[in-house]
């Protein structure tokens, strides 16, 4: 499964080694002011946070790092710069996570900030729910449910604590390197994340299923929040 994130362009793996990271930024930078002018003026715009290798047909797309199919270069664990009340619709799939818990309330602040009144935020993370009970279920029975999930990845023994941490944690770029963004760095129940909805202002906040899913289908660990900013 590949994401934009593993796309680095080899430009930028060069410059990076040669440490010269002020041009990279440069270029980023030049990218994302650019590309805000070029789809300032769209009456109807949709933003996917965390693209694919393949964008979402009619997103604009923002990710941390650059990206064939990548807008916007930003690290939304940093306010947006974006102006107020600039996009009609706003999808995150297994994105927000990745930014630190202590963040999370800023972010969603942020995300009805740049959402038009009557635009809809979209967003799907791990249950963190599921994980705890996969684990309780098998420390405290003996039952290995893991296979309702089926993701293994580095756990070829399919151990339920291994998968729990794999959940959890993720796993960076798959060396020990604490900088990579590919950690996650928060959980999320059901009624973490509705509050997180409402504490930002949103209202008509739901419950979505995977039929309501835009992109890569994420299955059984898939929790699904949206809302509406009035």
């Amino acid at each position: 499964m590949n994401y934009s994130f593993e796309n680095y362009r080899l430009r930028d793996r060069l410059l990076m080694r040669m440490g010269l990271h002020s041009i990279v930024n440069l270029i980023n930078k030049t990218k994302t002011s650019i590309n805000k002018v070029r789809y300032k003026k769209k009456n109807y715009r949709k933003l996917e946070i965390g693209p694919g290798l393949q964008r979402l047909a009619g997103f604009e797309t923002l990710n941390i790092i650059d990206g064939k199919s990548v807008d916007y270069i930003m690290d939304i664990s940093n306010p947006l710069k974006f102006e107020d009340n600039s996009f009609d619709l706003i999808y995150a799939s297994h994105v927000i996570e990745h930014v630190p818990w202590f963040l999370q309330k800023r972010l969603f602040s942020e995300l009805f900030r740049i959402l038009k009144p009557s635009g809809v935020l979209e967003i799907w993370v791990p249950n963190f729910s599921k994980v705890i009970k996969v684990f309780n279920d098998f420390e405290g029975q003996g039952i290995n449910n893991t296979h309702l999930d089926g993701w293994y990845r580095f756990n070829e023994e399919k151990d339920v604590c291994t998968w729990v941490n794999g959940r959890i944690f993720t796993y960076g770029d798959g060396t020990a390197n604490p900088m990579s963004f590919n950690w996650h760095r928060c959980v999320y129940s059901e009624n973490y994340l509705n509050k997180l909805f409402i504490d930002a202002g949103f209202s008509s906040i739901k419950k979505m299923d995977n039929s309501e899913v835009r992109g890569y289908d994420h299955g059984w660990i898939n929790l699904g929040y949206k809302g509406t900013k009035v």
